[in-house]
């Protein structure tokens, strides 16, 4: 099994007692500042370790997490910055399907002026689609990091979304 790192956002700060609390539920491997918990997990996968973690951070009433901190959006210019070898004005005709086999992934974001993109889909589909040797992305935490948005956010709405939501995506 590995060691995994990750951060996870909690909906608020654990009170005192409560973090005596996540403790007996088993996140001893866990270190807490304000509402980020800072989690070294051993799991044979990085979602294993996240989801053990969420679902003991769950056991306390009124608790939970909402997200996983990522590095994950990025613009085309940020992408072009982590690459090192390649410019924004490359990666946006690749994104426009004027360069490249097509396919780039699309926006998670698209206000018409600005689009921020994942940057392990990014990664992935350069390595894929194109053959360039980039270091892979943790596709992991983006995934993790988006359901407990979801769940966050559907929670949030109330049960009845909540409810339609869990419908939605099979769970």
């Amino acid at each position: 099994m590995t060691v995994w790192n990750f951060q996870l956002r909690l909906n608020r700060e654990p009170a005192e007692g409560e973090l005596d609390e996540l403790f007996d539920a088993g996140l001893s491997d866990a270190g807490f500042e304000g509402s980020l918990v800072d989690v070294d997990r051993e799991a044979d996968t990085l979602l294993d370790a996240v989801t053990s973690a969420t679902e003991q951070i769950r056991t306390v009433p009124g608790l939970r997490a909402v997200g996983v901190e990522t590095q994950d959006a990025v613009t085309l210019a940020d992408a072009a910055q982590r690459l090192g070898r390649r410019t924004a004005e490359s990666l946006r005709l690749l994104a426009e399907g004027k360069r490249g086999p097509g396919g780039f992934p699309r926006p998670i974001v698209d206000t018409g002026k600005v689009r921020v993109y994942s940057w392990a889909e990014i990664t992935s589909w350069l390595r894929e689609a194109l053959g360039e040797d980039v270091p892979p992305a943790e596709r992991e935490l983006m995934l993790a990091d988006r359901a407990l948005r979801l769940a966050d956010q559907a929670l949030r709405a109330g049960k009845t979304q909540a409810e339609a939501v869990r419908h939605l995506v099979g769970c």
